[in-house]
């Protein structure tokens, strides 16, 4: 039982937090102690690809505010949200990396890694991922492949994508996400070095002349030698802010921002989507179109149900958001504003899904009369860059301002990527663990 401390303590039980705290605690002599604020692994049942447990009132995400007047949730327990999200375990593009150390990040060492995340090519891997099969695509999104293949889009490969059609890799067994409490649980008792606190807040990183030497858990303070934090980029934020270790006023938060296309389906369905996404459209001008198998209230409990949506997203956008932060009402998003060329890149393209969703393809899938455009931009929940390597942090997660303190988590990535992050932040999970083991 590791009491008072450890010789690392890392806070947030998640994507990262898993990864790192199973690669450190290989080591015997090293003990590793792992705060969660929320609770254990999940069932079996919340893991359904077919459900997102993260509606109001659930236990395994928490909200955080938007300036937008919507929330932004996250998973919250042992596996965060690799637990709770799409199931989308899909590659950066090769050129994503371009910038990045190759000191620290050369080719080679990415692709090794995100090959022991996703098993490469064949698939697997600790993260068990698989593409979608065509006999197991949903209707709509088999006629979304049709559809871009007839407009002169080509079948990305596999495993590193490109532009094109991208048939999602998910981190499944079956029809459940494979969340990274799998990689963390079964060790448990094998590492009596390695122990893990859920129900465990952080509320503080505790420094002496500088440099952090521990984390507070309501009044309780608990040492280490080094702190790492991976709770995630809203809950790393708000760690820090709570901490005084973070310049609200400089600091810049990126998302990729998402349009919604709209459409009542031409027939009820009889039976749910076993998965809200299946496949996408990866552009060279950086767009992601979503092909989104449901009204969202079909996955999400407690959502007011609405229609069927696909997506336009922004993967590369050229403006930030940022951050506010006060004791009160605690972390709060300000997504900000688009910049007019990125308004006129989602109009153009979802002025392609409108005709899409009119044409042949569709025919008999959407009710005439029913394709809209949303005028809201929403977000995909996909934050990072609040403290990136290279400037915030050295390349491998560590605070130049505070010494003993490392950020491993979304908060780290340099730039943005051409898909989803989960796989990308795991891979550098994976990579940072290993090299300072």
């Amino acid at each position: 039982m590791i009491a008072s401390g450890a010789d690392v303590i890392i806070v947030g039980a998640g994507s990262s937090g898993c990864v790192v705290a199973e690669r450190l605690s290989r080591d015997p002599r090293r003990s590793v102690l792992v705060l969660e604020a929320g609770g254990g692994p999940p069932d079996r049942q919340s893991l359904r690809l077919s459900h997102l447990p993260i509606g109001a009132g659930s236990g395994r995400a928490v909200h955080y505010p938007s300036a937008q007047g919507f929330d932004l949730p996250r998973g919250r327990g042992v596996g965060g949200s690799s637990a709770v999200n799409g199931g989308y375990f899909v590659r950066w593009h090769q050129r994503d990396f371009d910038g990045w150390s190759t000191e620290h990040w050369s080719a080679s060492d990415i692709a090794a890694t995100y090959d022991r995340l996703d098993g490469g090519e064949a698939g697997g891997g600790i993260m068990n991922a698989s593409a979608f099969a065509d006999d197991e695509l949903e209707p709509t999104a088999v006629a979304f492949e049709k559809h871009w293949n007839d407009e002169g889009f080509g079948r990305s490969p596999t495993p590193w994508p490109a532009e094109g059609v991208v048939r999602v890799r998910s981190n499944r067994d079956g029809w459940y996400r494979r969340s990274a409490a799998d990689i963390l649980q079964p060790i448990l008792i094998q590492r009596p070095n390695l122990q893990v606190m859920t129900g465990s807040e952080a509320v503080g990183v505790r420094t002496r002349g500088g440099r952090a030497v521990g984390v507070a858990v309501g009044e309780r303070v608990l040492t280490a030698d080094e702190v790492i934090l991976c709770a995630g980029t809203l809950g790393t934020a708000e760690l820090l802010a709570r901490s005084d270790l973070l310049d609200l006023d400089q600091s810049r938060i990126w998302e990729h921002r998402e349009r919604l296309v709209r459409f009542a389906p031409a027939a009820v369905r009889h039976e749910p989507a076993r998965a809200l996404l299946q496949t996408v459209l990866q552009t060279a001008d950086g767009i992601e179109l979503r092909c989104y198998n449901d009204d969202f209230a079909s996955f999400i409990d407690g959502l007011t149900p609405s229609s069927q949506a696909f997506g336009v997203a922004l993967m590369h956008p050229e403006r930030s958001g940022s951050l506010l932060w006060d004791p009160i009402s605690r972390l709060r998003v300000d997504l900000g504003e688009i910049s007019p060329s990125d308004a006129d890149k989602l109009g153009a393209w979802a002025a392609r899904m409108v005709a899409m969703l009119q044409g042949p393809r569709f025919e008999q899938l959407v009710e005439p009369g029913t394709v809209a455009v949303e005028s809201v931009v929403r977000t995909s929940q996909h934050a990072w860059g609040t403290m990136p390597m290279g400037a915030a942090t050295d390349w491998l997660g560590a605070a130049r301002a505070v010494p003993g303190l490392r950020i491993v988590d979304a908060s780290i990535l340099p730039s943005a990527g051409s898909s989803g992050p989960h796989a990308t932040v795991m891979m550098v999970a994976s990579r940072i663990a290993d090299r300072i083991a």
